[in-house]
């Protein structure tokens, strides 16, 4: 009779995997934490940094721990001096997969400088990253100044896209690729919070959220994000590509060939 019943208890959970469509043996998937939105996998997150600053480099390990890339906006001409990022650090990153950019030659306002002033901070800043060893196709203008000028400075010198400060989310069908909108700056009362609420607003209007970062400390800076905000922040994101999201570096978005560098 427990023969009976065994092979009785088989047959019904056969044909209920066969009803249900899935295996037996199949696991289930994950659910979304509950402040995953539903539509997450509509939008696309890229965070980046501005000026190469030192303490950026304290994030290499967290992005690296939840499967993230950042594309870091170096000043060429600050590379290895005090406060900045040196040569080596920034090879590390680049070798984990993150992106190095381009953001000017000495952190110049672009409206300060004209005609050939304006292509060698521009052009030389490129050509130096890339003697680096670095491909770049991205570019952050100087405290968000820019003009016709300067977006054509920055296409003439082999740049694919160039990022602004303000008026993000960046919509998927940009009309102008040196004018992408970045989310409001992070800043020291910025929380983790808001971030995920800057997301969510992008995943709701299938959108690009660009996530602008400068230094990693403890209010050291106006523009500061706490260290251990930063590693839970990451572990969010890193959740939330299971999900959908995707985190993407901004050459990654806009694609496109590396082109050659353009010396001034």
């Amino acid at each position: 009779m427990l023969k009976n019943f065994k092979h009785k208890t088989l047959v019904l959970l056969f044909f209920v995997s066969i009803i249900t469509g899935c295996s037996l043996q199949e696991e289930p998937l994950p659910e979304a934490s509950s402040d995953s939105a539903t539509s997450m996998s509509n939008a696309i997150v890229s965070i980046t940094f501005d000026d190469g600053n030192a303490d950026n480099y304290l994030i290499r390990q967290a992005l690296a721990d939840n499967n993230l890339h950042a594309t870091f906006y170096v000043v060429s001409g600050f590379t290895g001096s005090a406060g900045y990022m040196s040569l080596d650090e920034l090879q590390g990153l680049y070798e984990d997969g993150n992106e190095i950019g381009g953001h000017t030659l000495s952190h110049v306002s672009l409206g300060d400088v004209r005609g050939t002033d304006l292509q060698n901070e521009v052009c030389q800043d490129r050509a130096n990253l890339m003697d680096f060893g670095f491909e770049v196709v991205s570019f952050a203008y100087p405290y968000g100044y820019y003009d016709e000028e300067s977006m054509a400075a920055v296409r003439d010198c082999g740049y694919t896209n160039a990022r602004i400060v303000t008026g993000g989310p960046q919509e998927f069908q940009w009309e102008n690729p040196y004018e992408l909108k970045a989310m409001p700056y992070v800043v020291g009362d910025t929380d983790v919070a808001k971030l995920k609420r800057y997301i969510q607003e992008a995943a709701h209007e299938d959108a690009w959220a660009i996530l602008t970062f400068h230094h990693i400390c403890d209010y050291c800076d106006k523009f500061s994000f706490r260290y251990d905000q930063f590693v839970e922040l990451s572990e969010w994101l890193g959740e939330q590509q299971h999900y959908g999201l995707k985190v993407m570096t901004v050459g990654e978005v806009i694609g496109g060939e590396v082109q050659p560098a353009v010396l001034p």
